[in-house]
């Protein structure tokens, strides 16, 4: 056999075994990095002061709409759709049946911090309507603090998930100035108490990591 024919055969072999490293390699499932904790911990940081400040401009602002804690109907609008509390209950305390079984720390955690990514978009997804509902308010009493949805983003782009459940919410046709700022105080309020829920978290999960 000559030298040219052995060449050959050497680059076919290797364009063939090239080709099934690129097959193997496609049908290997999509992974994603893993959240930097530090990064979450402090994007939940953020995200609590943001919504604080946020809160309490508006009650400032809004002190005719009942605005106040004691005066608002608590709502929950993740409840069907995620249970953050559940899914971030510590090992020993879970009632997630898959990780139940499994007694590993890392299911409780990447529950936890994907159940924490869905409350993050349902909550955007409804401050966004209020925002373009608000735009469109002659008065300009108020609108939605910006800061506030950054900090959403930047928590959100910390967890690095992708969501398959993207909340649908859409804009009313002819919107009512006065119920968007009511529904505004009690989704401030929610999501104070569920920016406080996160914050814990991240402080038990950096410390557990």
């Amino acid at each position: 056999m000559g030298p040219r024919r052995d060449t050959s055969l050497q680059l076919i072999f290797l364009m063939a075994t090239g080709l099934s490293q690129v097959i193997w390699a496609k049908n290997l499932p999509m992974t994603h990095p893993e959240p930097s904790m530090h990064l979450c911990l402090q994007g939940s940081k953020n995200l609590l002061e943001a919504v604080s400040n946020t809160l309490q401009k508006a009650r400032q602002k809004l002190e005719l709409y009942s605005c106040s804690l004691e005066e608002i109907d608590y709502e929950d609008i993740t409840e069907v759709r995620t249970n953050t509390v559940r899914d971030c209950l510590p090992p020993e305390l879970t009632k997630n049946a898959s990780c139940l079984v499994s007694r590993k720390t890392p299911c409780i955690k990447n529950c936890c911090l994907k159940g924490i990514y869905e409350d993050l978009e349902t909550y955007k997804a409804e401050f966004n309507v209020i925002k373009e509902t608000l735009a469109k308010d002659p008065t300009r009493q108020i609108s939605l603090d910006q800061n506030m949805l950054a900090a959403i983003d930047e928590m959100m782009q910390a967890l690095n998930f992708n969501s398959e459940n993207v909340p649908l919410a859409s804009s009313p046709k002819e919107p009512d100035f006065y119920k968007t700022k009511v529904k505004l105080c009690i989704l401030l309020h929610a999501f104070r108490i569920r920016a406080v829920t996160i914050n814990r978290m991240m402080n038990y999960l950096t410390a557990s990591s």
